[in-house]
């Protein structure tokens, strides 16, 4: 059952509606000596069941803990953590909704695209997780040789690759910029970018587990391999939160993959989230080569081009913007940047509703329309 469910809400209502109903039925039924101590727990009782309501009500708002392993900090089970001890390369992603091709082929009439249980294997990393993956209505109309860009998306910590069809409607959202030609019929990969309750920064963990070569070269080589996805500089990225920090230091480390990247609400020094220090054991230059800040005063980048989004109500996140805002004006001007700040807001779901529609406008001007790929000459 996911904590982010109604099931969840209704159990919890109804449990507190029976404490309360307990607790005045009972309230002088308590034998004297046990009646102070008796009311006093039936009082502590209903609080802490309040209390759990309210968490419970933040949980769903904001979609910090889908499950119950997420919460305990252990991998939620084979569909969402798996570990193939003999990965094979070039294996493709697995497709875990049934029937997935004649249901996007009904929806794509309906002028919508289809979101895809999947799970990304890691043949090159080890690493095998599970994830989303839309394709547009277009890829199951028209030409059937087209090939699409695609946006890989990453969720914050903790969070999970749901949060996005459950708190931001990402289907829809995406949908309505292509409809309006905002935007090019485009592919969202959406995989996991943690295990065991643990921040991976998305990066190669210093004798750790090597999440940046998943995600940047796994799903991706996968992804293009297994659909009609675009292999060539026809990606882009796309995070929230920790998630901005994962979409910024991934593309600014393979700008031959990624056109573009998105950050909203992100930072870009590596390691100073509580807990994320030991993915570096000290190492200096692991820290530095993971901070988008580091590598933008020592490497002047040209590529790829950069939107940083941020709010006054997220000093932190702010207070990044800025910093990378600055760093990049001064040592690397030829990459192109676009910084949106709003003056008010926060570090929640409201102000990365309101700020993937600039985001993703601004992502379209780099990745291309649907193309066909040239035939091979014979000659």
């Amino acid at each position: 059952m996911a904590l982010t469910g109604w099931p969840v809400m209704l159990l919890l209502g109804l449990i507190g509606l029976l404490g309360m109903v307990g607790t005045g039925r009972f309230w002088s039924r308590w034998p004297g000596r046990w009646a102070w101590a008796g009311r006093a727990f039936s009082l502590l009782l209903v609080m802490a069941i309040g209390g759990v309501i309210t968490l419970a009500q933040v949980n769903r708002s904001y979609g910090f803990y889908t499950s119950l392993s997420d919460l305990l900090g252990r991998p939620a089970g084979a569909q969402s953590f798996a570990v193939l001890p003999h990965p094979k390369v070039g294996s493709g992603v697995e497709v875990l909704t049934s029937d997935w091709f004649a249901r996007g082929h009904r929806d794509a009439l309906h002028g919508h695209g289809i979101m895809l249980d999947v799970t990304y294997p890691g043949a090159r990393s080890g690493l095998t997780h599970h994830g989303l993956l839309y394709l547009p209505a277009a890829y199951f109309t028209g030409n059937q040789q087209r090939r699409f860009a695609a946006i890989e998306v990453f969720h914050g910590y903790p969070g999970s690759p749901q949060t996005f069809p459950r708190q931001l409607d990402i289907q829809n959202r995406l949908e309505t910029e292509i409809t309006a030609d905002r935007a090019p019929p485009v592919a969202l990969v959406i995989p996991q970018v943690y295990s065991h309750g643990r921040s991976s920064e998305c990066v190669n963990a210093v004798h750790g587990a090597q999440w940046e070569t998943y995600l940047a070269v796994d799903v991706v080589d996968d992804v293009t391999a297994s659909f009609r996805i675009d292999a060539s500089r026809s990606w882009a990225t796309l995070g929230i939160s920790t998630g901005g920090f994962c979409a910024t230091n991934i593309a600014m480390h393979h700008p031959e993959r990624f056109a573009a990247a998105a950050s909203l609400s992100g930072y870009f020094t590596a390691g100073e989230d509580p807990g994320t220090a030991r993915l570096y054991r000290g190492a200096k230059f692991a820290s530095r080569e993971n901070s988008p800040l580091w590598w933008v005063r020592y490497h002047a980048p040209v590529a790829p081009a950069l939107y940083l989004s941020a709010s006054g109500g997220d000093p932190d996140a702010l207070r990044e913007a800025r910093a990378m805002t600055a760093a990049l004006r001064r040592y690397a001007r030829a990459l192109p940047t676009t910084t949106a700040l709003v003056p008010s807001g926060g570090h929640n779901w409201g102000v990365w509703s309101a700020a993937f529609r600039p985001a993703l406008d601004w992502i379209a001007q780099y990745l291309p329309a649907p193309l066909v790929a040239p035939s091979p000459d014979l000659s």
